[in-house]
């Protein structure tokens, strides 16, 4: 391509130097998107954790609110209700009839089922111990899916980063191999344009010697009556 036209044409080591930016830059891109994915990553784990501690806590500051007024109502209870009277659903009162634990709940485990705590007023009766394991086993069992559930999409995720890294791996390792070729094939280049200037600069110093010579021989072929005297090139014969 001229110089005329307005245009440069690319070398082969500029062409070399653009994909080697290329490379770089789509190596770049990689590695950023490999690190904003890991952050998105850890703060939506955070972001889980910190949901999952703030529900344990509620429904923790939830049962000791429910226990504290249950454990207030019953002294309530207590001290308005005689001596030896049984509680409202008719059961023997804990510690026997007169006892000081008239109305409180009895101790959870005994053989009979007694009730931990008492329903506002207009709500359904006693909850029993069973029925309290069962919503706390419903509770945890919830609480395992939950768990169960992160520990999968974190697998996923942890999968599918494997698969971007072996690619960017695969590709980095693709442009290295251009690159060879690239560097040799410039290197190709230089040695055969090496070669060409030495061929002309060989075949100038040996048109230079061999002109040399015919003038030397013309000149002692004109001053030594040697060659031809009609002016034409002489030669020794």
């Amino acid at each position: 391509m001229s110089a005329n036209d307005g245009n440069t044409e690319e070398t082969p080591r500029e062409r070399l130097n653009r994909m080697l930016r290329e490379a770089e830059e789509l190596r770049a891109t990689v590695e950023r998107d490999e690190r904003e994915r890991a952050a998105r990553e850890k703060a939506e784990r955070e972001q889980r954790e910190r949901e999952a501690r703030e529900k344990a806590e509620q429904e923790r500051l939830a049962k000791e609110k429910a226990e504290n007024e249950r454990k207030e109502r019953e002294a309530a209870e207590s001290q308005k209700r005689p001596a030896g009277e049984a509680p409202r659903d008719g059961r023997q009162a804990f510690g026997g009839p007169g006892g000081e634990g008239g109305g409180r709940a009895a101790v959870p485990g005994s053989s009979r089922e007694r009730a931990v705590w008492q329903a506002e007023p207009g709500e359904p009766g006693w909850l029993t111990g069973e029925e309290l394991m069962q919503t706390l086993l419903v509770e945890v069992q919830g609480l395992r899916r939950s768990y169960d559930r992160t520990s999968e999409e974190l697998k996923s995720a942890r999968k599918e980063l494997r698969t971007l890294r072996e690619s960017a791996e695969v590709l980095l390792k693709e442009v290295e191999w251009r690159k060879a070729q690239v560097e040799a094939y410039v290197e190709y280049l230089e040695e055969e344009a090496a070669v060409e200037n030495d061929e002309e600069y060989e075949g100038v110093e040996w048109g230079g010697e061999r002109g040399g010579g015919q003038r030397g021989q013309r000149r002692r072929g004109r001053g030594g009556g040697l060659g031809k005297s009609d002016g034409a090139p002489g030669y020794i014969e």
